[in-house]
């Protein structure tokens, strides 16, 4: 080694040790433990949590909530129907006649003077009705109001079901954001170590001048690629803490592990399962349950009713001393009546004609919904076992990636390689390192929403 050598030599390892050097000190900085007001004020969030902190703060979660609680009083007002209603009514005034030439007699059969007169009077009434038998109309009314609450309570469910999902992409988003900028950073340290050494062979006079202007290029290209992936990162970010309802000024982590447990889903076993316990499907069938006794209901309505009535009344010119209403100047009465509507202008036909196609359109929809819930978790199986096979294939053309790029430095250490085959070398292996990271992500979201889709709780196991 000539004198020029060594002294490009001498150059590039105290490049190298002061980069070391810097490092070491940031490391240092950032383990500095309490000293460090972000490790002090960040919350590591995993996935579990943000599902808990996303469904408990979701203004959509809450507005369901509101519905199945009205649902719920509806099913309380349709019980109503089945007992007897009272209405209890006090009255007190004062009454003025004027002068009359006729022999008049008030409620209470009391002469009237002709000259005219006034009087006080007070009135005390009690008033009782049932409905007797109805044709089993109260009693289908009671069932579809339970009906129509169960929907509501499925759909509750479903709701937070969706927030799951959304939440369970955003956060893998998030991990995949933030690994890709790593990935990135890497990079960009790669091409500057690349430079330094191009660099130092081009002061001794071993490469070209265009070699140097390549690397420069592959390092401000690196150099805009990671600003792009912090900016995305940030944006994955802030898009996560919009749904979890936190502040922006929140400081907050999440676990950015990926821990792959594959699992080998069966189709026909997951559309089983599906059935029997996916939200929304048993939403839409307590629906159809509804408004099937919505139908008989409306029908039953056209034949006549039973209801039976009780009254007590009083009234007096003169409030009783003791209050008693029970020894003069009352009437009371019990009986039963026969409703029967014979015209009502079609009303009754067209309740029955609404009610039949209401029946049929949740019919429908429960039919929509099946096939839908089919497609999406068939989509989620292919896509589950598609992201396991990238998984497998993406690690493998890492490790060859790696090996290509050590070679490719090495030849062009040696001069047996070019500028371009060690910067196609650093890209085939930023590539690699990032279809890993896509394949593991798009591998748990669809391991997630198999989850949901198929009804059961969304957990990282």
């Amino acid at each position: 080694m000539n004198v020029k050598q060594s002294a490009a030599f001498a150059y590039f390892m105290e490049g190298v040790r002061m980069r070391v050097w810097i490092l070491l000190c940031i490391a240092l900085f950032a383990c500095a433990g309490p000293g460090s007001p972000r490790a002090s004020a960040s919350e590591i969030l995993a996935l579990e949590q943000c599902l808990e902190i996303a469904i408990k703060n979701s203004t959509a979660v809450g507005i369901s909530q509101e519905q199945h609680l009205r649902a719920r009083n509806d099913v309380l007002q349709s019980y109503g129907g089945l007992l007897p209603n009272a209405q209890l009514q006090f009255y007190t005034g004062h009454t003025f006649l004027g002068p009359t030439k006729s022999i008049a007699i008030d409620s209470q059969g009391r002469p009237i003077q002709q000259s005219g007169s006034d009087y006080e009077s007070y009135a005390f009434s009690l008033m009782s009705s049932m409905n007797v038998f109805d044709w089993g109309v109260t009693a289908k009314s009671i069932s579809g109001s339970k009906q129509m609450a169960k929907a509501a309570s499925y759909d509750l469910q479903y709701q937070k079901d969706y927030v799951t999902a959304v939440v369970i992409r955003a956060y893998y988003d998030y991990i995949r954001k933030m690994k890709l900028r790593d990935v990135r950073r890497m990079s960009t340290e790669a091409a500057a170590k690349n430079l330094e050494q191009v660099e130092a062979f081009y002061r001794i006079g071993s490469k070209t001048k265009a070699d140097v202007l390549q690397a420069k290029v592959r390092l401000a290209n690196t150099q805009l690629a990671m600003v792009t992936a912090a900016n995305n990162k940030e944006n994955a970010r802030a898009y996560l803490a919009s749904l979890l309802n936190f502040p922006l000024a929140k400081d907050f982590e999440i676990d950015a592990s990926l821990e792959i447990r594959t699992v080998e889903p069966d189709l026909d076993a997951e559309l089983e399962h599906m059935f029997a316990h996916r939200s929304d499907l048993l939403a839409n069938h307590s629906r159809v349950q509804a408004s099937q006794c919505a139908l008989t209901a409306n029908q039953n309505s056209r034949w006549p009713t039973i209801d039976a009535s009780f009254r007590y009344s009083w009234n007096d010119r003169a409030f009783p001393e003791d209050a008693n209403f029970f020894k003069q100047d009352y009437a009371w009465s019990v009986g039963v009546s026969l409703n029967f509507n014979l015209f009502d202008r079609f009303t009754t036909k067209a309740n029955i004609l609404s009610a039949r196609t209401q029946q049929r359109i949740a019919e429908y929809q429960l039919q929509q919904a099946r096939l839908n819930a089919i497609l999406e978790v068939k989509q989620l199986v292919l896509a589950l076992d598609e992201a396991g096979e990238r998984i497998s294939l993406s690690e493998e053309t890492e490790r060859q990636a790696e090996e290509n790029m050590r070679l490719a430095e090495e030849r062009y250490r040696v001069g047996a390689g070019t500028i371009l085959e060690t910067i196609d070398a650093e890209v085939s292996l930023t590539e690699a390192r990032a279809a890993i990271i896509e394949a593991k992500c798009d591998y748990l979201i669809a391991k997630a929403d198999l989850l949901r889709a198929t009804g059961r709780r969304v957990t990282t196991q």
